[in-house]
C-alpha cells in the first residue's frame, strides 16, 4: 500500500508540473492527509451474492431503482442487487468525488472566500458574496444540504473547472470506479442529454468501501456552520430518513431530471459491521423507501 501511495504520490507531482497549474504552493500535507485517510482502506474481498434481480425470493424487497447495491464494506460481501453494473447518471451524489479530490488538495482548515462566481450557481444557497468559510464548512454544507455554492467555491479555490474535473476522474479510477465520468463537480445535468456525472452503484460502493476513515463521512452530521463574518447557516438535511436508518456513518442524495432520485447511505448493522446501500435512477421519494425496504430486509435476512 505505502509502495502504491509514493507512486501516485510521484505521478500527481508530475502531472501538477506538467499543466502549470497554481498548486504547488498549497504543500503536501493535505497530500499527506489523504495518504493516511486510505492507509487503512478495505479491498473487496467477496462477490459472495444473497439476493439479486434475476432471483427473486418470495420477502426479496421489490425497489424503484432501476439500479441498486447493498454491500458489507469490510469484506465486499453483497446481500442485495439490482443492475449493479449498470452506468446511470449520479445527479448530487457526483459530490461525494468532488469532495474526496478537493481534500488531496486543500487542508480542512484552510479559508476560503465565497465568489460572485459560486453564488451564481445554479439552484438556490444561503451563501453571500465575500464570506468566509473553512473548507471543512464548506464540504459539510455540500455534503449535507447538496450546495452547489460550496463546491463551485471550493473548486474555484483550486483552479478551473475543466482541470478540477480531470482530477475527479483520476480520484475515482485510483479508488477502484472505472466507468465514472464527470462532466460537472456538482452534478448538475448538463442538457436535458448530458448527465454531470455518470457511474454505477458498484462504483459508488468501491470508493465507500476505501474512503471509509475520510472526514468526508463525518460531515453529515454537521447540522451549522459560522462564516467568519459571524453569519450562522442552518443546515438542511437532503436525506429525510436519517432517524430510520441507524447508527446512520454517513449518507449523500442525488435528483436531477436524467438521474432521477438516488440515495447512498452507510450505517452499521450489526454493529462494527459497515454496511453501504445504493440506489439509483428512483423517484423522489421512492428513493427513501427503497433504502428502507432493503435495510430492513438485511435485518431480517441477517438474523
Amino acid at each position: 500500500m505505502q509502495k502504491n501511495f509514493n507512486l501516485l504520490l510521484q505521478n500527481l507531482k508530475q502531472k501538477i508540473i506538467q499543466r502549470r497549474k497554481p498548486l504547488i504552493f498549497l504543500g503536501i500535507v493535505p497530500l499527506l492527509f489523504w495518504a493516511f485517510a486510505l492507509l487503512p482502506a478495505s479491498r473487496v474481498l467477496s462477490t459472495e451474492k444473497l439476493a439479486s434481480a434475476d432471483r427473486v425470493d418470495a420477502d426479496t424487497p421489490v425497489v424503484e431503482a432501476q439500479s441498486a447495491l447493498a454491500m458489507r464494506l469490510r469484506t465486499g460481501k453483497i446481500l442485495f442487487e439490482k443492475n449493479k453494473s449498470e452506468v446511470r447518471p449520479l445527479a448530487s451524489i457526483t459530490k461525494v468525488v468532488s469532495a474526496l479530490t478537493i481534500l488531496r488538495f486543500l487542508d480542512p482548515s484552510e479559508k476560503i472566500t465565497v465568489s460572485a462566481f459560486a453564488v451564481a450557481t445554479e439552484e438556490p444557497s444561503s451563501l453571500l458574496v465575500g464570506e468566509h468559510f473553512a473548507v471543512r464548512d464548506l464540504l459539510a454544507m455540500a455534503m449535507v444540504e447538496s450546495s452547489n455554492d460550496a463546491v463551485m467555491a471550493l473548486v474555484e479555490r483550486l483552479g478551473d473547472t475543466k482541470w478540477f474535473l480531470d482530477l475527479m476522474g483520476e480520484t475515482a479510477r485510483e479508488l477502484g470506479a472505472e466507468t465514472m465520468r464527470f462532466y460537472t463537480p456538482t452534478g448538475l445535468d448538463v442538457s436535458t442529454d448530458i448527465a454531470g456525472g455518470y457511474g454505477s452503484a458498484t462504483d459508488l460502493l468501491a470508493i465507500v468501501a476505501r474512503t471509509l476513515d475520510t472526514p468526508v463521512w463525518q460531515l453529515g452530521s454537521v447540522r451549522e456552520v459560522v462564516s467568519d463574518e459571524g453569519l450562522v447557516h442552518t443546515l438542511r438535511p437532503t436525506n429525510v430518513i436519517d432517524a430510520d436508518i441507524t447508527p446512520l456513518i454517513g449518507a449523500k442524495t442525488g435528483f436531477t431530471d436524467l438521474a432521477g432520485g438516488n440515495l447512498l447511505i452507510i450505517t452499521e448493522y450489526p454493529i462494527g459491521e459497515p454496511l453501504g446501500i445504493v440506489v439509483l435512477g428512483s423517484t423522489l421519494e421512492g428513493r427513501f423507501s427503497d433504502v428502507k425496504k432493503i435495510f430492513e430486509w438485511i435485518k431480517t435476512i441477517s438474523q
